[in-house]
């Protein structure tokens, strides 16, 4: 069994929650001495330094949104206020892919930038990675956290990296097996995408040294379905771990936890809670609920109370590898913001893909389209990709979508290669608007 760090990794919950109270100060000391975007942000909610004596006061700080990290850097451009020290202390640039609204930029101090490699760190050493592994990186260079994080945790660790940015599929392919790459730390849909132009190319990945891949940016090693189509295509392990740009990485799999679907906190040094939300109130533990994080070492440009839109399941328990850090059950389960109401019946997008990968073969891609009917009302179709010999593919999926979910979602099929293939992230939810015609 591999660890970062194994005496925090195990540590008994009180000497853990004692870290946390001490790390949290320090943070909150420094916010409150010198970062202009949180100043003005608790004195407006009437909330001083001296009125946080714990971890149980962590509820008497305002939640933190994207939207107002977004609005700040447009009305103090171009990096905005969230930052705690003079600009020339920062060393690293980083920038959202603007998904779901404008790209965010996020600066690192040097003390910043180790801090998020560290805490990747937990995640290569979850997947089982060493020193002896030789990691390659198949993404384009940007400004980008994805690559960066893994670049700077491959040196930390040790590593021999291997950068593959700028080239085509074909060429990362044949670097991958002309040397003794033994890890890979990508997207699932660029995992299954290398894996798709193998097969065409007729090139033995199964029998590369390639024996982890980690997986980020988007649901994979979490969904059954597509973690076998990735394991069966490489004949590798498959891992997951979880983060944001303005976070960096807060939950990670291991070699038990994959199997049962969770991801560890990395609660030495981030804290999590997980709220309703419609009211921002603490939930039980283990009900769904919105994932709420506060980084505790990003001191240069923190994220306090962090609503991160991602809907979890939260446990305190131990796991086999011997940590002790909480888990979340299914890792992410969905958006909050995601929720569908289709004929009266309450539906994520997620749970439809879910079903998908389930029955559609390897490299055979598809997507669903969010429509609007006359009346306003929620709608869904999905297109998939049918070669010969598989046209009976939409029928059976509309019956499973029938019997699974109870809603009859129109299921259209499409030449293979009519949707459009991505060297990062899928964009498999397409909403429509009104217009129902693909």
């Amino acid at each position: 069994m591999a660890y970062f760090d194994k005496q925090t990794e195990t540590a008994p919950r009180d000497q853990l929650e004692a870290m946390q109270w001490q790390k949290l100060r320090t943070l909150l000391e420094v916010t409150y001495a010198r970062n202009a975007f949180y100043q003005r942000k608790f004195a407006e909610h009437g909330i001083g330094l001296p009125d946080i004596r714990g971890l149980g006061d962590l509820d008497k700080l305002p939640f933190t949104t994207k939207l107002e990290f977004q609005e700040d850097q447009e009305e103090h451009p171009p990096f905005g206020t969230n930052l705690s020290e003079p600009l020339e202390a920062y060393v690293q640039y980083l920038q959202t892919t603007g998904t779901t609204g404008k790209p965010l930029k996020w600066l690192d101090t040097e003390e910043s930038w180790r801090w998020r490699a560290r805490c990747q760190a937990h995640a290569f050493c979850g997947a089982g990675l060493t020193s002896k592994d030789v990691l390659m990186l198949p993404f384009n260079f940007g400004p980008y956290a994805a690559f960066w994080g893994a670049y700077e945790t491959a040196r930390l660790l040790g590593m021999l990296a291997v950068p593959t940015g700028g080239w085509e599929t074909i060429q990362r392919l044949r670097c991958l097996v002309q040397n003794p790459v033994t890890a890979l730390a990508t997207t699932p849909t660029y995992a299954r995408r290398m894996a798709e132009v193998a097969r065409e190319e007729g090139i033995d990945i199964r029998n590369s040294k390639v024996r982890a891949i980690i997986l980020a940016g988007e649901p994979g090693a979490m969904v059954p379905a597509i973690r076998e189509k990735i394991e069966s295509a490489w004949g590798a392990g498959v891992y997951d771990y979880a983060g944001q740009t303005e976070v960096g990485t807060y939950a990670f799999t291991c070699e038990h936890s994959k199997r049962t679907l969770a991801l560890h906190v990395i609660e030495s040094e981030c804290l999590v809670e997980v709220i309703d939300p419609s009211t921002g109130k603490a939930v039980p533990e283990g009900t769904v609920g919105e994932l709420v994080i506060t980084n505790l070492g990003r001191i240069g440009s923190p994220a306090i109370r962090l609503r991160t839109g991602d809907l979890v399941k939260l446990r305190k328990t131990n796991c086999p590898c011997e940590r002790t850090f909480a888990v979340l059950e299914g890792g992410i389960l969905g958006r909050s913001d995601d929720m569908l109401l289709v004929r009266g019946v309450n539906v994520f997008p997620s749970a439809v893909s879910n079903i998908v990968e389930e029955i559609l073969p390897p490299e055979r891609e598809y997507r669903i389209m969010r429509c609007r009917t006359a009346d306003g009302a929620d709608d869904l179709k999905v297109q998939i990709e049918v070669a010969q010999g598989t046209e009976q593919l939409p029928d059976l999926l509309a019956q499973e979508f029938k019997k699974r979910l109870n809603l009859r979602i129109e299921v259209e099929a499409v030449p293979v290669g009519t949707i459009p293939r991505s060297d990062y992230k899928s964009k498999r939810v397409i909403d429509r608007g009104g217009d129902t015609t693909p």
